[in-house]
């Protein structure tokens, strides 16, 4: 689906039928490219009131573009940065969207509360993490919770971006049996965020053992650099 953008304000637009209030301008710019215009969330599925997850909402652009595609999905949001979640709050009560839930959390291994890195000179940075090597600036305290309290019922897509913790997050749905209520999911992997570690396969090893199958999509500079962070794209699917 293509949505028309019209600008109209310093920190708010409206994209298609939708209000949105947004932080930054080229974070806003970067994320409706991303998900309006090239579609990355796009999924398909049987159901017209899917159950999704979006794991590092930010300001709810995500949010907005599933309502967009299935207006009775049932969205369950989290999101940690406290100006990514108020921008986020908005957009949703602004929009008057039914059946989103939003939660001021970073998912994690362990539940309770975490270091979390931001820039203060980039408010609401799509690069925010609980990964100190994601964004070595400031830091404050915020809430952790594990994602698998939340899962009681199957999900139709998982969204996970949440820059660097990943494979925590993927790890603690498997310990607790959970990942095998996800159908589908999009995952983004920050691999070589700490240069030294080249652990992939964990992941792609807890998918297989958890009955997906997957697709890759990621982009590499010429010459063929070593050791630099690589956003790679995971597309899971349950298999039959």
């Amino acid at each position: 689906m293509t949505q028309r953008l019209l600008r109209r304000t310093a920190d708010q637009t409206r994209v298609g039928p939708f209000d949105v209030r947004f932080v930054g301008r080229s974070s806003f710019d970067f994320q409706y490219a991303e998900i309006f215009r090239e579609r990355q969330y796009l999924f398909e599925t049987d159901s017209t009131a899917p159950f999704i997850v979006d794991c590092g909402a930010n300001i709810g652009m995500s949010v907005l573009y599933f309502k967009s595609l299935f207006p009775d999905a049932r969205v369950l949001a989290f999101e940690p940065d406290p100006r990514a979640f108020a921008c986020l709050q908005e957009n949703v009560t602004g929009n008057a969207l039914l059946g989103v839930r939003i939660e001021n959390a970073a998912v994690a291994r362990v539940e309770g509360e975490t270091d979390f890195f931001y820039d203060p000179a980039d408010p609401a940075s799509l690069r925010m993490s609980i990964v100190r090597e994601r964004m070595p600036k400031d830091r404050r305290t915020v809430r952790a919770v594990q994602l698998s309290h939340f899962l009681e019922e199957t999900v139709d897509f998982l969204k996970l971006d949440v820059e660097g913790a990943e494979l925590d997050v993927i790890g603690e749905l498997s310990d607790a049996g959970r990942l095998r209520l996800v159908r589908q999911m999009l995952v983004e992997y920050h691999h070589h965020i700490d240069r030294t570690q080249d652990i992939f396969s964990r992941l792609l090893t807890l998918l297989e053992e958890n009955g997906f199958g997957y697709q890759i999509e990621g982009h590499i500079d010429r010459p063929l650099p070593r050791e630099r962070t690589q956003d790679v794209r995971i597309y899971g699917y349950r298999k039959n």
